[in-house]
């Protein structure tokens, strides 16, 4: 029987071989480790950042809190979109920058006038429609709405016949994106009416002190924006200081001097000039309700915030109603004056 010899100098380039092949894997697993590692650290170091950045955009929501409280106990019955809390403001931060803008949200139109438990809900859909034609945009999403809003409009079969089917809510909305669940109203549409509305509770009224020409335009038919403008330079830099002052401007006497509840001259209804429209419970010159974007630059990290602050009038009391971190940018801007919108 034969034996296989096997000499020393090929035992040695195995036992070498062996030495590479366990030095090239724990190479392997040592790059893995590290880099693994280096995402860990990288990803501990960017939820850091963005707490801190969160951490900000909360103390910043105070001071909006802070400041709306100060302009309260200042004048609680008069707000108007020249205050000082209307401006906005940025703030250093070692290292980055604290933005921080608020409006007036009762300066817009209120969606929710024409849910269901609204009162005046049938004068409140033809302001939404004088509000559409201004911008543009089709009227029928006004009437969309007002069934959106109400389970006895059974809309449940126009929007389940969709190829992506869902029911209509039957209630008030939350937040005006909302309005793009509406059969037709695209991205673009939305984006035009973005500026002039709002989703308050129903009873949120009209502050004119802080609405905007296309908005105040929209409060009749008969209503242009040349008088929109109008009563916007009646209002002055400090506001009206009653809502009875803006019922005496010449500019709106032909709406309001009659309600629809009495004849003109040829004993004719008056409703048809009106609309019977104009219910001074409709508007105000204070707020309670105020909407806050915030954001907080950290280097490369980001973080924002739109918060919606209701501010008891009675006691100066404030309340987060909503808090979405999802908003990279601020609301569109409605110009004070909307000099480039046409009729």
């Amino acid at each position: 029987m034969r034996r296989r010899v096997v000499l020393p100098g090929r035992q040695q380039g195995l036992a070498l071989i062996m030495v590479l092949l366990i030095f090239a894997i724990v190479s392997v697993l040592a790059v893995s480790m590290m880099d693994r590692q280096s995402n860990d650290i990288q990803r501990s170091a960017t939820m850091l950042a963005l707490q801190q950045a969160r951490a900000y955009v909360l103390g910043a929501e105070s001071a909006v809190k802070t400041g709306l409280y100060l302009d309260w106990d200042n004048n609680p019955d008069v707000d108007h979109a020249l205050e000082e809390w209307a401006t906005d403001r940025s703030f250093p931060l070692s290292p980055g920058m604290a933005f921080i803008r608020i409006r007036d949200a009762q300066g817009r139109f209120n969606l929710n006038s024409l849910s269901a438990t609204a009162s005046n809900r049938a004068v409140q859909k033809e302001r939404f429609e004088n509000l559409l034609n201004i911008l543009g945009l089709d009227v029928t999403f006004a009437d969309l709405l007002y069934k959106w809003m109400d389970e006895e409009s059974q809309e449940d079969d126009r929007y389940l016949s969709l190829e992506l089917p869902y029911r209509a809510a039957y209630q008030g909305c939350v937040h005006t994106s909302e309005l793009m669940l509406l059969e037709g109203l695209d991205e673009a549409a939305y984006r035009r009416l973005e500026p002039y509305v709002v989703c308050l509770p129903v009873a949120a009224q009209l502050n004119v002190n802080s609405a905007s020409a296309v908005v105040l335009a929209a409060l009749d038919t008969g209503m242009t924006l040349d008088i929109a403008q109008a009563i916007i330079s009646a209002r002055g830099d400090e506001g009206f200081a009653s809502v009875d002052d803006f019922w005496a401007l010449s500019d709106i006497e032909s709406f309001v001097k009659n309600t629809g509840d009495e004849d003109d001259e040829d004993g004719n209804d008056d409703r048809e000039n009106t609309g019977g429209s104009w219910d001074k419970t409709d508007f105000s010159v204070k707020s309670e309700y105020f909407e806050s974007f915030i954001r907080v630059d950290l280097g490369d990290r980001v973080a924002t915030a739109e918060v919606l602050i209701e501010r008891d009038n009675d006691d100066g009391r404030m309340t987060t109603l909503y808090r979405d971190y999802g908003r990279r940018e601020a609301r569109p801007e409605a110009e004070l004056s909307d000099s480039t919108t046409t009729q």
